[in-house]
């Protein structure tokens, strides 16, 4: 009911503006525990344009989560840092794009930063007072016999390979409808793949209000595969809205907020449950029609995704310049 509401407001919107196509952060919840499950990775922003053009993404993310019931508990410390490598085409009005992702989960260096930042300005600390600084644990136990103990290092994800073709492009309105499959390249002991084909639909609309503001919005559906080792729901609901400001034609602040559905099926605690993310941040444009994005994710709801991802994008074109 939310989507279709979301959907509906955004229709209303979109008439009065002119042509354009979804801009958004290429981010996504870090959360190893469900991560494997597919939710589409927002495209970089500027993919409007004929030809071919190549993306890679950086987040890097830090949490610590401990957390239990009668029936479950989990222990998460530890820090990820997710490549995204994007190769994405514009024909008409198709749109085609595969990502791989490559992941490596260890201490990591950030938890001092972190912690002493909370502490100096008397922010929450959650649970890193429990915890020794620079240490690793990925795992997770239920009373159904669940056993997760995920080591560090470094392994592929799944790879994604989606397409989607504009449905509206007419009097300021842009809507486009995309599906997705995600092929089991990853490794499930790792928790960086879930070892099965996932599949995934959504609807993307973008529109600019004049020359300073841009609106764009998804909802979608997907359906994770396989035996994961944290095991997953049937259908995952996830959404995107993006709000961006330009400050000059090059230079452009943007926020977005990021939200699905929980992903793990039978759990109570709040890391496995539904997320909903904030990223603040910023673009710029060259001449040649590539792209630098930056910007900080935080957990909206505290304690449901990790506590911070740093994220760095670039886009560049390999065919004909885009927007």
């Amino acid at each position: 009911m939310m989507i279709r509401r979301s959907l509906a407001a955004a229709w209303l919107l979109l008439p009065t503006a002119a042509l354009a196509d979804a801009d958004f952060f290429s981010v996504r919840d870090q959360n190893p525990l469900v991560r494997s499950a597919y939710v589409p990775l927002p495209m970089l922003a500027g993919t409007a344009g004929e030809g071919l053009a190549f993306s890679a993404g950086i987040q890097w993310s830090n949490t610590v989560n401990i957390e239990s019931s009668a029936r479950e508990a989990l222990l998460v410390d530890e820090e990820t840092i997710e490549l995204d490598l994007t190769l994405a085409r514009v024909v008409g009005p198709w749109r085609f794009r595969a990502t791989l992702p490559v992941m490596n989960r260890s201490t990591g260096v950030l938890d001092g930063a972190i912690d002493d930042w909370h502490r100096f300005f008397g922010l929450p600390r959650g649970a890193r007072p429990d915890r020794p600084r620079y240490a690793y644990a990925v795992g997770y136990t239920n009373a159904s016999g669940v056993r997760v103990d995920a080591p560090g290092g470094t392994a592929l994800g799944d790879l994604a390979l989606e397409a989607g073709r504009l449905l509206i492009e007419r009097g300021g309105t842009s809507l486009a409808l995309f599906g997705g499959l995600e092929a089991p390249t990853g490794e499930r002991g790792r928790l960086t793949g879930n070892g099965a084909l996932d599949a995934a639909l959504w609807l993307e609309a973008g529109t600019d209000f004049g020359h300073r503001l841009a609106l764009s919005l998804r909802a979608g559906v997907s359906r994770p595969g396989g035996d994961a080792l944290v095991p997953f729901r049937s259908s995952v609901g996830f959404g995107t809205l993006a709000f961006n400001v330009r400050a000059t034609p090059r230079l452009e602040a943007a926020l977005q907020v990021d939200a699905r559905s929980a992903i793990a099926a039978g759990s109570a605690l709040k890391f496995l449950g539904s997320a909903v993310m904030l990223t603040f941040g910023g673009r710029y444009r060259l001449d040649s029609g590539s792209l630098i994005e930056a910007g900080v994710v935080e957990d909206i709801l505290v304690d449901h995704s990790p506590d911070v991802t740093f994220h760095v994008g670039v886009r560049l074109p390999l065919g004909h310049p885009a927007r």
